[in-house]
């Protein structure tokens, strides 16, 4: 297994440390899970934001508002 070191101040460790110890986890498993979550999030938030916008370019659609007008 692969190991990655970042530097944080003394406030921050203890910081981690409390929320970790909170959630039950060592620091490595609650910042690893974090760290992970948050990269999934941006990436689904990618493709979201491509994949609608291919659908707003291609988009046949009629709204609801305009089919109630007709």
């Amino acid at each position: 297994m692969a190991t990655i070191t970042f530097r944080v101040t003394e406030e921050e460790k203890d910081f981690l440390k409390k929320v970790a110890k909170f959630n039950n986890k060592t620091i490595s498993e609650f910042v690893k899970e974090k760290v992970l979550a948050s990269a999934e999030n941006q990436i689904d938030f990618y493709t979201y934001k491509k994949l609608m916008a291919q659908h707003n370019e291609k988009d046949g659609n009629t709204s609801h508002t305009t089919m109630l007008e007709h």
